[in-house]
């Protein structure tokens, strides 16, 4: 198996033997490639693949303002400055989290403070952020994980009333409609991530998304330097077109397959009854929760299977470096609990569908 990389559990594995290879090797991915070689955009600074790029995250999400990046850690980091983010600032967050987070709120000076995860999700728990004080916090960053969503709808209505900026980490989530709005259109400012697992890909590459005038210009103001200091490629752009053509296609087969999992395989519905994804989802990682994961993860790795563990909790980091809100034992469960399974297996159908299921009934 791969190693895995830093968004938590495994990579694909391109020589499994039962699920399509990530990143897609579609020819529609490498005729758009093609035809920006062709043209020579590829050798601007900004072109036609980006601005394409661009009009379609704004129709995606609805919203005013998409600003291309480097990568989804370096948006965070820009989405936290332009929200007014300085040293000295707090910042909240679930202390199980993707931990670029908790160094992008490091880096800015200001400090992170550390809130439980919701019992039924992966994600800030309302009633645990309820019992922060407002007047030492300037914003919260919340983060949409394995298909389940945080409880934005909540999480907004205590940033309004604590008068808090919601930086809104929607990475995973592509194309996903929680209470009725895309992700990424509940935050004053959200992030999306293109990186090489991710459920859309270009390698590497971000966006960061909003609707706030003051916002966008801060964000503008930052990056342009005066030319574009964290730009994404038209080559990246390009890769990433055709991808949106397909990601609702996408999103219905990982969805098609883990609801087939979970009504097949009876370890797994034991491993999902806290916190079980429901239609509309983007699952980019399926998490089984189990006090037996280590194990299981060395028999579903012996099977072929792309899984690892979840992030490692940040439950136990030093006071010198942020603060806590309460023991945090959700997080403590989820970084010693969690099996994730890629999205990559979960695009499986026909045979291999069953294979899965017969890989997996088989480690469990």
């Amino acid at each position: 198996m791969p190693p895995p990389d830093h968004s938590g559990g495994p990579q694909p594995n391109a020589d499994s033997h039962f699920f399509p290879t990530w990143p897609p090797q579609w020819p529609e991915i490498t005729e758009s490639i093609l035809q920006v070689l062709r043209s020579g955009h590829w050798g601007r600074y900004r072109g036609e693949a980006t601005e394409r790029l661009r009009e379609k995250i704004v129709e995606l999400i609805g919203c005013g303002h998409v600003r291309l990046v480097s990568s989804g850690s370096l948006g965070v980091e820009s989405a936290l400055r332009a929200a007014g983010i300085s040293p000295g600032n707090q910042v909240a967050l679930c202390g199980y989290d993707y931990p670029g987070n908790f160094r992008a709120i490091e880096i800015l000076g200001a400090r992170p403070l550390l809130v439980d995860a919701d019992p039924a999700g992966f994600s800030v728990d309302p009633e645990s952020l309820r019992q922060v004080s407002p007047e030492s916090v300037k914003a919260v960053v919340v983060s949409h994980l394995y298909g389940v969503p945080a409880k934005i709808r909540q999480l907004r209505e205590i940033c309004d009333q604590k008068d808090w900026a919601l930086i809104e980490d929607a990475c995973q989530t592509p194309g996903m409609a929680i209470d009725g709005r895309p992700a990424g259109a509940w935050g004053d400012v959200a992030v999306l991530s293109f990186g090489g697992s991710k459920p859309l890909t270009a390698g590497n590459g971000g966006a960061v998304l909003t609707n706030n005038d003051r916002i966008a210009s801060k964000l503008n103001a930052y990056l342009d330097r005066p030319s574009d200091s964290t730009p994404m490629s038209e080559l990246q752009a390009a890769a990433l077109l055709p991808q949106l053509d397909r990601l609702d296609e996408c999103n219905r087969i990982r969805w098609e397959t883990y609801s087939a999992i979970v009504a097949g395989v009876d370890w797994t519905g034991r491993a999902t009854s806290s916190c079980r994804v429901t239609e509309p989802s983007t699952i980019y990682k399926a998490a089984f929760l189990t006090p037996r994961r280590d194990a299981l993860i060395e028999r579903l790795r012996r099977s072929g299977l792309p899984v690892g563990p979840g992030y490692r909790s940040m439950h136990r980091s030093s006071d010198r470096r942020c603060d806590k809100s309460g023991p945090l034992d959700r997080c403590r469960q989820l970084g010693e609990q969690l099996c994730l399974l890629d999205h990559a297996a979960l695009l499986a159908t026909g045979s291999l569908r069953s294979e899965l299921i017969d890989l997996l009934t088989a480690a469990g």
